[in-house]
């Protein structure tokens, strides 16, 4: 094996290290393609396709291990065992074991896949030393290894030399393939030399293709390491040395940060100072950083506000441009390095073009796929619904026919609660589906347009009675076709294993024949089908074959279109690991770009990495469990510890090789903790400062108006109150829908409260107030009413009964005080019907005050003035936010009550 490792001190001049003339010719593979470009930035002699990453050639070394269709393969070969083993425990507890393995069997398969690239041997193993979930990890490999598929577990070894050839030469040219780009000639290129930048943390798999590499080719080991700051660059040599070979390094072209030298920025004379404190040899705090301070943000979101607006402009300036030299990323004035890149989560909800294209089942498509397969029930050969919101997802997909677009999902809004509590689409051994009771409730929307319901005018507030017959007839439809195409994808898979094969002919004929001819041609998705079309051309490679679970857990993989010609950093927020390659690009970048170090809090830059493996192994696993048998063991394990302190390294490197401008900060509040300063430079006295930059976006108040056009309706008592209480609801409910409508289930059950308590009172006006004679009542009424409100359980109809005789008791008795019901008088039956409207008429709020004081009276003259056609064309009608939104029946449509009270 021809392997060497060594060190330069500078990275902007590897060109004077003594080795540099016999590698600089040769094919150069970088930790990360940051570095690859900070290279080729740096030196002209690396810009003749020799330069690319590590990840290249692994891939092109072993194109078969990162296959989806060998993944999906494995992944049904472990369904499969777990189906089969019958361990000797007791069968409620394996029951319950099975079930958590199962849960968790994409972590079960990336340790197994670990284990294969690592090449444990399973006899090494003390078993004693195990958990019992690695028991369970261990047995399920074990079975795998001794079943007739095991080489699909295996990890190929023994390349000839022609082989490596090839596989250096397509990883150089590789990523131009993808792009599309003319491809360099690697004729040139001394492919007999295999030069590797700056892994710290090695993967199995990258040391098992060193080792494969370097029986035929010299490798060479490169990384930056600096006597001058040993302690934080002793991570370097406790990784490398486990390599058991000696390190070349030679020390004459070490930086030494001074302000005497032009090239000596602020940023440098920091990181010396970090080094110099870590190292124990700091005499005194250097003058120069007396002005350096770390930005504080409150929390994560504040952050991201921070980047957000950054961002933005970089965009502006972007499509500005008419040269367009390099990507979005390259235009924003701050380049923005994080300890802790969480902060991309929330980016991404923002700018997702940034993040990538979205895989095929990230769109509305995708989603009817993903709630379909969710909802079918394998054992029972049928949809089987646990969440409504799978249902809605089918109806916005666009799979399913509809009139005009929206309309299936508009009818299914305001029709859900009459048949949430179904747990089918069809009907099935006496229980009633969706399809079932939508059926019925045509028949009482029929009986209710012909006056033949006693209940008229309260349930014409219900939202499900103001969808049209013929509404109802497109939902109807719409999902008996649902239930067809279902059956069509899935009925091969009841209660037996099948092949995958015949799935995905049928999802391939239906994107071809329904999906793809709807497609805007003009459209990113139509590409995105496109490639999915070409990725599902291979379907006649599955051989898999096994249950519809495994079906469904696999299908995010096997359903990912092809990639795109041509890619971006899916990134805002670098990591610390790209640092190191970034950095280099600053030498030629304009001094007014800023080089912003972000999260640098004890927690964020101390953390130990708790994945770092997947579930269930461990680094007790590792280190106690298992004899290792050669070199590359201990390098991987190393590397994983000495993770924690890569990031103080990384820090530093940043900071000293800087050429341009630099910020710190870091997040105070972090998951219900409050953060500290990372020591370090707490200790060297550095300052925080408030985020004092406006992350708030600009807030449009845009007032509604309304062209009433030619109204002869007139207005009540009614719209008077609501244009005293909301302006904005006033605006929808008078002017636009004519009156409340309740859809959302909160206020149905408090409006079913509310009639129930007016129509027993009126009821039982006259009689004598026994509580028997109320409890009959309320019995009588709410039996009848019920049938008009079937999402409502019997407990929850319990609770209204008894909410609806006290407020009896309360309002029509005074709390018990009169022994017979009054006559109700125009003061209650106005009372009963305000009640209905705005179901509470005193709101009282933290302070104790009646927020509705007032609202309820009668209108003046002068005011009802405002109602007068030409007045109301002229009108604004902005939102009245209060306690009473919460009651309010177009709070879903107006969304102002969800604001937080800061915003307000």
């Amino acid at each position: 094996m021809s392997l060497s490792i060594y060190t330069y001190s500078n990275p902007y001049e590897i060109s004077n290290e003594p080795y540099w003339d016999s590698i600089k010719n040769c094919a150069h593979f970088c930790v990360s393609q940051t570095m690859v470009n900070g290279l080729s930035e740096v030196y002209d002699e690396l810009k003749n396709g020799q330069l690319t990453t590590v990840e290249e050639l692994v891939k092109a070394l072993y194109p078969g291990w990162f296959d989806t269709k060998t993944y999906i393969e494995q992944y049904t070969i472990l369904t499969n065992t777990l189906d089969n083993v019958t361990p000797n425990i007791e069968q409620e507890r394996w029951k319950k074991i099975k079930q958590s393995l199962r849960f968790n069997k994409s972590a079960l398969l990336d340790s197994i896949r670990l284990m294969v690239e690592m090449g444990l041997l399973l006899k090494n193993l003390k078993i004693k030393k195990i958990t019992e979930e690695q028991t369970y990890l261990i047995a399920a490999y074990n079975a795998i290894l001794h079943g007739d598929k095991a080489n699909k577990f295996s990890l190929r070894k023994h390349f000839s030399e022609k082989e490596i050839d090839s596989a250096v030469q397509t990883a150089l040219v590789a990523k131009d393939q993808r792009r599309g780009k003319k491809i360099k000639s690697v004729g040139k290129v001394d492919c007999n030399t295999v030069v590797i930048h700056g892994v710290h943390q090695f993967t199995p798999i990258i040391l098992s293709m060193i080792e494969e590499v370097s029986k035929y080719k010299r490798v060479v080991l490169l990384f930056n390491y600096q006597q001058q700051y040993s302690e934080i660059y002793q991570t370097w040599l406790d990784v490398y040395s486990c390599f058991d070979l000696n390190i070349k390094s030679q020390f004459n072209n070490e930086f030494k940060p001074t302000t005497l030298l032009q090239t000596s920025y602020e940023g440098n004379i920091l990181a010396d100072q970090i080094g110099k404190l870590t190292n124990g040899t700091l005499t005194e705090k250097s003058k120069d950083i007396n002005n350096v301070s770390v930005i504080e943000f409150d929390n994560i979101t504040e952050f991201s506000a921070y980047v957000a607006q950054i961002y933005e402009d970089a965009v502006e300036k972007y499509y500005a441009d008419e040269q367009k030299k390099g990507s979005v990323l390259s235009y924003m004035r701050e380049q923005f390095y994080s300890a802790n890149s969480s902060v991309n989560d929330i980016l991404k909800v923002y700018f997702p073009e940034q993040f990538g294209e979205r895989h095929f089942l990230a769109y509305p498509i995708g989603h009817f796929f993903v709630a379909v397969t969710k909802m079918w029930n394998s054992e029972n050969g049928g949809i089987k619904i646990e969440d409504m919101n799978d249902i809605a997802e089918c109806l916005c997909s666009g799979a399913l026919y509809e009139k005009k677009i929206g309309s299936l999902i508009t009818t299914f809004n305001q029709t859900r609660n009459y048949f949430s509590r179904a747990s089918m689409l069809e009907g099935d051994g006496g229980a009633e589906g969706v399809i079932d009771l939508l059926k019925k409730l045509k028949k009482q929307i029929s009986k209710l347009n012909n006056g033949k319901i006693e209940y008229e005018s309260q349930l014409n507030k219900l939202s499900y009675y103001k969808v049209s017959i013929d509404e109802i007839d497109e939902l109807i439809e719409a999902l008996e076709s649902l239930n067809v195409i279902t059956r069509l994808f899935y009925k091969d898979f009841e209660d037996e294993k099948n092949n995958f094969r015949h799935f995905y002919e049928k999802l391939k004929d239906f994107v071809e024949t329904q999906i793809l001819p709807t497609a805007d041609a003009e459209t990113e998705f139509q590409d995105i089908l496109l490639r999915l079309l070409a990725r599902l051309e291979e379907v006649e490679k599955i051989e898999t074959t096994s249950t519809f679970d495994c079906l469904k857990d696999t299908m995010a993989y096997y359903l990912k279109q092809e990639s795109q010609k041509g890619e971006s950093a899916n990134w805002i927020v670098r990591d610390f690991q790209q640092i190191d390659g970034d950095v280099l690009k600053s030498s030629t970048q304009e001094s007014e770009i800023i080089y912003h170090f972000a999260c640098v809090s004890d927690s964020d830059m101390n953390v130990k990495r708790e994945d770092q493996f997947p579930w269930p192994l461990t680094i007790e696993f590792f280190e106690k469990a298992y004899e290792p048998l050669d070199w590359k063991y201990q390098v991987y394990i190393k590397s994983r510890k000495e993770f924690k302190h890569f990031k103080r390294y990384a820090l530093l490197y940043g900071l000293e090789f800087n050429r341009c401008k630099f910020k710190l900060s870091y997040i105070k509040n972090n998951d219900d903790k409050e953060n500290e300063l990372y020591y370090i430079l707490k200790l060297l006295g550095i300052k925080t400062e408030r985020n004092v930059h406006d992350t708030t976006a600009p807030r449009q108040t845009r007032e509604f108006t309304f062209d009433l056009g030619e109204n002869t309706n007139g207005f009540g008592d009614l719209d008077y109150i609501r244009r005293r209480i909301c302006g904005y609801r006033f605006a929808l409910e008078s002017l636009i829908e004519n009156g409340t409508c309740y859809q959302d289930r909160f206020l149905q059950t408090k409006y079913f409260e509310i009639i129930l308590a007016n129509i027993v009172r009126r009821k039982l006006e006259g009689q004598i107030a026994t509580e028997a004679i109320i409890n009959e009542a309320l019995d009588d009424v709410s039996e009848r009413l019920s049938r008009y409100f079937r999402f409502l359980n019997e407990s929850e109809i319990t609770d209204i009964k008894s909410n609806a005789k006290n407020a009896i008791i309360h309002q029509a008795l005074q709390g018990g005080k009169i022994k017979q019901f009054p006559k109700i008088t125009d003061i209650d039956l106005d009372r009963m019907r305000k009640k209905e409207e705005f179901i509470y008429l005193h709101l009282e709020n933290e302070n104790q005050e009646n927020v509705l004081f007032g609202k309820f009276y009668d209108m003046t003259v002068e005011e009802k003035k405002i109602f007068f056609p030409e007045k109301l064309k002229e009108a604004s009608y902005s939102k009245e936010i209060n306690i009473w939104c919460q009651w309010c029946a177009v709070r879903e449509k107006c969304l102002e009550s969800y604001k937080s009270l800061v915003e307000l």
